[in-house]
C-alpha cells in the first residue's frame, strides 16, 4: 500500500470511527428500550431500527475493511432478520449476548490501529442464538412482569415530543429534535423550520468564545476611558469658574464631544459584547443528555457484575449548561453513581422492609438564571456516620478525642477526603478512596457547591449545585492593606460592616453571630502573608467583613476595604502556573491593572492551619516518613515473587519473601509487617486461610492485607471480602501503578 492509499485508509477509518459510534449508541439504547416495552407496534419499530442500524454499521466496516466488526454485525444482523420474520423469540440471555457483542466491538474501536481482537467466543454465542428454534411463529418480547432485573425508566412527557427515532434512551424516553446528541469533534445545531443541521467544529467554538471574551476588555476600557474624560471636565469646570476665557470654553466644548463620542462607543461596545458572547454562551449550551444517555448502560453492566437489582430514574435532562461544565462534571457524577450502586443498595436478600428492587434517581433543576442542581439518591443503607467515624481514626484522618467531638454533619464530609473509604476491601469497582474526593474537587474547581444529606436504612441523596456558564462572572474588588484582589460573588454569602463591639472572643478565636451560626474571622492580611506595619486596622471603629461559604465550613474574611461589585472575565493560569496557593486565576480591569482572584476554598484551609487547633479537626494528616514499611509477599510462583519484591523494593519498602502460606504465617508470627501480600492458590495454607488466620490472631488482626491472584469470579471478591482481606487485584488486571497506590493508602 502506497504511502498516499496508507493516509487515505487512516483518514477513512477516522470518519468511520465517529460514525461507528452513532450505529452503537443508538442500538444500545435501542436494546434498552426493547428489554421494557409491551406494545408491539412499539417492539415491531424498535427491532427494524436495530436491525438497520447492525445492516448500515456492517456496510461501513467492510468498506475500511474492519472484517472482525463486519463479522459480528452479520451475525447480529441475521439474528434481528430472523426475529422480524417471527423466527425467534427474545429473552434475557440474549440480551445479554446483544450487549457483550456491542462492547466487543467499542473495545475494538478502541485499539491502537484496530488491531486484531478475539471474536471467536462472541461469533460461537451469537450463532447459538442464531441456530435456535423458535418455540412458536409470533414474535414474543420478553415479559417484564417475569424478569424485573432491569428497568430504566424517564419522564414520559418528554416521549410525546420525540422525533428522531434513531436516537432513543430508554423506557418512555427518546430525545426531541432540539436535544441532538453531540460528538467530542463537533457540535450539531438544529434550524427547527427547515430541519437542517450545522456541524461546527469544537476547536472552532472554543476559538469564538475566547475572541467574544476578549471584548470583554474593550467594554470594559470604553466605560474607563468615559470615566477619565469625565473627571478632565470636572476640573476644566473648576478651572473655568476661576479664570473663564474663550480658549477654555473651546477646550471645554472639545471634551464635551469627546466625552459624549466616548459615552456613545462604550454603549456600542457594551451592547455587541454582551449579545455576542451571549450567542456563544447559547451555542455553548448542551442537555445533560449528552453526558447521561449512556449512564443506563453503566448502571446495567454494574449491577450485573456485583448481583444487585436496580431501577433508574432521570428527570431534567433537557437542562441545558456549558459543554465544559458537562465535560468537567461528567466522570464525578459516574463516580457518585458508582458508588450508589456498590456502597449504597444493599442485595435483594438484605432489603430487609422494602422491595427487593433498589432505586437510584438523579434529578437535575434550574434554581436561577445562572445556576442548577443536581440532586443523586438512592434507597439503600444509608451512611454509618459512627462507621466514618472509626475509620477515620484507623486511617490517622481523625484523634480518638477528635472523633468522639466532631460534629456528624462535618463527620460525613471525610468521604469526600481523599484515600477515605468506608470500603473493607479494594476492588475494580470501589474502595480506594478516590471517586468522592475527585467529586469534591471537580466542584470546587467548577466554583459549586456540594452536599450529602444520609438516613440510616432511607439512603443518601447527593446535592451539587453548579454555574450554568463558565466564561464571564462576577466579583467583588477588595484592599488588602495597598494591594487590590477578587473574591467572586457566588462564594459570598454576605458583606458585613460591624463595630468591633460586636465581635466575641470564643476559644482565643475572634467569632461573629450569623444566622444563628457562631462564625469565627480571619484576617486576610495573615491568610495571604502580606506585611504591613501599618495600625490602620486598630484605629477603626468598624471593620469589614465577607461570609464565605465553603463546601466543608462558613467562615468570615476581614478586609480593609470594599471596591466595587462588578462583572470580570476569569483567566485562568497556564501549565506553568498551574497550581498557585490561595490563587485560582486573575482578571484585567478597565483600566488595564491585573488583579488577583481569590482562592476561598485554599484561604479556608489556610484559615484552618493559622487558626485555633479546634478548627482543625478535618484536615488532612500526614504520617512521619522517616521510617521504612515493612512488607511480606507470599506467592509460591518465584516469577510473581521476584516482580513484586522488586516493584516494592524501588519504592523503598522493605520486602520479606514467601513461598506458601505457611511459611508466611510463620514469619509474621516471628517479626512484625506493616503489610501483607498474597496470592490465593498455594500449598500447604492457600490465601484465604492465610488471611483468616490473620485477622483471627490480636497481634497481626490489624495488618492490611492484599490479595493479588488469577480468581476474578464474584464469589471469589466475595470470599475475599468475608476472610477479612484489604484489596483484591486480578492478575490479569495487574498494574504497577495499581499496586503501588493500594500499598500507599494501606500504610
Amino acid at each position: 500500500m502506497s504511502t498516499n492509499d496508507a493516509e487515505f485508509l487512516k483518514r477513512l477509518r477516522s470518519t468511520f470511527n465517529i460514525e461507528a459510534h452513532d450505529h452503537l449508541k443508538s442500538i444500545f439504547l435501542s436494546l434498552l428500550e426493547l428489554e421494557n416495552k409491551y406494545n408491539t407496534e412499539e417492539q415491531t419499530a424498535i427491532i427494524e431500527t436495530i436491525y438497520r442500524e447492525f445492516h448500515s454499521l456492517k456496510g461501513a466496516a467492510r468498506a475500511v475493511n474492519l472484517r472482525e466488526i463486519e463479522t459480528i454485525c452479520h451475525k447480529l444482523e441475521s439474528i434481528f432478520s430472523s426475529i422480524k420474520k417471527g423466527k425467534l423469540n427474545l429473552n434475557t440471555e440474549m440480551f445479554d449476548r446483544f450487549n457483550d457483542a456491542v462492547n466487543t466491538i467499542e473495545d475494538i474501536l478502541s485499539l491502537p490501529d484496530y488491531e486484531i481482537k478475539d471474536i471467536s467466543n462472541i461469533i460461537e454465542n451469537l450463532e447459538k442464538i442464531e441456530h435456535s428454534e423458535a418455540e412458536n411463529s409470533s414474535t414474543e418480547i420478553i415479559d417484564r412482569n417475569k424478569d424485573k432485573s432491569r428497568y430504566f425508566s424517564i419522564p414520559k412527557e418528554l416521549n410525546e415530543k420525540a422525533i428522531d427515532k434513531n436516537i432513543v434512551i430508554s423506557d418512555n424516553f427518546n430525545i426531541n429534535n432540539d436535544i441532538q446528541v453531540h460528538k467530542d469533534k463537533e457540535i450539531k445545531i438544529l434550524d427547527d423550520k427547515n430541519n437542517k443541521v450545522i456541524k461546527v467544529p469544537k476547536d472552532k467554538l472554543d476559538s469564538l468564545l475566547i475572541q467574544g471574551e476578549e471584548l470583554l476588555y474593550a467594554k470594559l476600557s470604553a466605560f474607563q476611558r468615559s470615566k477619565e474624560i469625565r473627571n478632565i471636565k470636572g476640573l476644566l469646570d473648576l478651572w473655568k469658574k476661576k479664570n473663564a476665557n474663550e480658549y477654555i470654553r473651546e477646550l471645554e466644548n472639545s471634551v464635551d464631544t469627546l466625552l459624549k463620542c466616548a459615552e456613545s462607543d462604550a454603549k456600542t461596545i457594551e451592547l455587541m459584547t454582551d449579545s455576542f458572547i451571549e450567542d456563544i454562551k447559547d451555542i455553548m449550551l448542551l442537555p445533560f443528555s449528552y453526558i447521561i444517555e449512556m449512564f443506563p448502560k453503566m448502571i446495567r453492566d454494574l449491577s450485573k457484575e456485583i448481583g444487585k437489582d436496580i431501577e433508574f430514574v432521570v428527570n431534567g435532562i433537557e437542562i441545558e449548561v456549558d459543554r465544559r461544565i458537562l465535560e468537567e462534571i461528567k466522570h464525578p457524577l459516574m463516580h457518585i453513581i458508582r458508588n450508589c450502586i456498590d456502597h449504597g443498595i444493599e442485595k435483594p436478600e438484605h432489603r430487609h422492609g422494602k422491595q427487593t428492587k433498589g432505586k437510584i434517581s438523579l434529578n437535575i433543576t434550574q434554581i436561577s438564571s445562572d445556576r442548577v442542581k443536581i440532586e443523586i439518591s438512592d434507597d439503600g443503607a444509608g451512611i454509618d456516620i459512627n462507621e466514618i467515624k472509626m475509620k477515620a481514626v484507623k486511617k490517622k484522618f481523625l484523634t480518638e478525642e477528635e472523633a468522639r467531638n466532631i460534629d456528624d454533619e462535618i463527620a460525613k464530609m471525610l468521604i469526600f477526603k481523599s484515600s477515605f473509604s468506608t470500603s473493607d476491601i479494594i476492588t475494580d469497582i470501589s474502595g480506594r478512596g478516590l471517586g468522592l474526593a475527585i467529586v469534591y474537587e471537580k466542584v470546587q474547581k467548577l466554583r459549586g457547591f456540594l452536599d450529602v444529606v444520609t438516613e440510616r436504612q432511607k439512603g443518601t441523596k447527593f446535592t451539587i449545585v453548579l454555574p450554568i456558564t463558565m466564561s464571564t462572572n462576577r466579583g467583588i474588588l477588595i484592599r488588602i492593606s495597598k494591594q487590590i484582589f477578587l473574591i467572586p460573588t457566588g462564594n459570598v454569602e454576605k458583606v458585613l460592616r460591624i463595630k468591633k463591639d460586636e465581635i466575641r472572643v470564643i476559644e482565643n478565636r475572634p467569632t461573629i453571630l450569623f444566622n444563628g451560626l457562631i462564625i469565627p474571622i480571619f484576617n486576610l492580611k495573615d491568610a495571604l502573608e502580606i506585611r504591613d506595619n501599618s495600625n490602620e486596622d486598630s484605629s477603626k471603629e468598624e471593620i469589614i467583613l465577607l461570609i464565605v461559604g465553603g463546601i466543608e465550613r462558613s467562615i468570615a474574611f476581614s478586609a480593609d476595604d470594599i471596591i466595587v461589585e462588578q462583572e470580570i472575565l476569569v483567566k485562568r493560569f497556564n501549565k506553568q502556573l498551574k497550581r498557585v496557593r490561595n490563587i485560582s486565576g486573575a482578571t484585567i480591569l478597565g483600566s488595564g491593572q491585573v488583579v488577583p482572584i481569590l482562592n476561598v476554598e485554599d484561604l479556608i484551609k489556610t484559615c484552618v492551619k493559622i487558626g485555633n487547633k479546634s478548627l482543625d479537626i478535618i484536615k488532612d494528616k500526614n504520617e512521619d516518613g522517616g521510617e521504612k514499611k515493612s512488607i511480606i509477599v507470599v506467592e509460591d510462583s518465584i516469577t510473581s515473587r521476584t516482580l513484586i519484591k522488586n516493584i516494592l523494593e524501588t519504592q523503598g519498602y522493605l520486602v520479606k519473601t514467601a513461598v506458601d502460606g505457611l511459611q508466611g504465617w510463620n514469619l509474621l508470627k516471628s517479626e512484625r509487617f506493616d503489610l501483607v501480600i498474597t496470592d490465593v492458590e498455594m500449598p500447604k495454607m492457600d490465601g484465604f486461610q492465610l488471611t483468616s488466620k490473620i485477622r483471627g490472631d490480636n497481634e497481626t488482626t490489624e495488618i492490611p492485607v492484599i490479595l493479588v491472584t488469577s480468581l476474578e469470579s464474584r464469589e471469589d471478591k466475595e470470599r475475599g471480602i468475608d476472610v477479612g482481606a484489604s484489596a483484591y487485584i486480578i492478575k490479569s488486571d495487574f498494574q504497577q501503578s495499581n499496586l503501588l497506590e493500594i500499598v500507599k493508602r494501606l500504610i
